[in-house]
């Protein structure tokens, strides 16, 4: 059952315990969702670390966009072949009969900051966000904003061909999101 305690499974109880940590509660139940327990960017940094450190995996910070759940993240520990690769074009919400909407990055360069907004767009607006190439401590960063938003107008377009697009950016985003306008009117 989804609601009950966490079992007895190591895994489980050492992310229970991170969980908990994390975000200042007693008790953690399958079904609980971070961002609806209160998680926000800068803690999941941390709860990200902590998986890190005590599991030896190393999951992008967008890994809550697709597994949100405590149940979630604590199957996709289990089979940690399952763990996303890392990628700058993240599906937020998926579906919906509007054309998608681009959320770039701020300065920190991940994509957690818009869960509030995308929960207000509603279901028929399909979202995917662009988190800064390098995150992942792979890759190099980029440190042009040209070269950002032509990286960023591939990855949306192996999502929407062609336009017309759906761009918008938060602080720095906004520049970025400009730019990438910009080289595509071009």
């Amino acid at each position: 059952n989804s609601t009950d305690a966490i079992s007895d499974n190591d895994i489980e109880k050492r992310l229970a315990r991170i969980w908990k940590e994390t975000l200042g509660i007693k008790q953690v139940n399958y079904s609980d969702d971070y961002f609806n327990m209160g998680g926000t960017s800068l803690m999941a940094v941390h709860l990200f670390a902590e998986i890190n450190r005590l599991f030896g995996i190393k999951l992008p910070l967008a890994t809550l966009y697709e597994a949100p759940t405590f149940q979630q993240m604590a199957d996709m520990l289990h089979d940690h072949k399952s763990t996303p690769s890392w990628n700058s074009l993240v599906e937020i919400q998926s579906g919906g009969s509007k054309p998608p909407l681009f959320l770039i990055h701020a300065a920190g360069g991940n994509i957690l900051t818009y869960h509030r907004l995308v929960r207000h767009l509603g279901s028929e607006q399909a979202v995917y966000g662009l988190q800064a190439q390098g995150l992942d401590g792979e890759k190099p960063f980029n440190t042009r904003i040209e070269d950002m938003a032509a990286h960023y107008i591939q990855e949306i377009q192996t999502v929407q061909p062609e336009g017309p697009y759906l761009l918008a950016g938060y602080c720095m985003g906004g520049t970025v999101a400009l730019e990438m306008a910009q080289q595509l009117q071009a």
